[in-house]
């Protein structure tokens, strides 16, 4: 039938490295990057994040 697939579904897996010491120096990284974010972002760009997804969350309930 033309709707069945007749071979495998390809999959890709991703190498996931098993050091322990890489994955904690990837979350302290991650960490790290979203302090700098947080700290060195002026609040005024914040409040104009916060004003936009006021925005977006009312269209949204408008079109509802």
């Amino acid at each position: 039938m033309p709707w069945q697939r007749e071979d495998e579904a390809r999959v890709q897996c991703y190498p996931s490295s098993g050091s322990f010491l890489l994955r904690v120096a990837g979350y302290v990284l991650i960490a790290a990057g979203v302090l700098v974010i947080l700290l060195c972002v002026p609040y005024w760009a914040w409040l104009a994040l916060v004003g936009a997804g006021l925005i977006l969350l009312g269209l949204m309930l408008v079109r509802k």
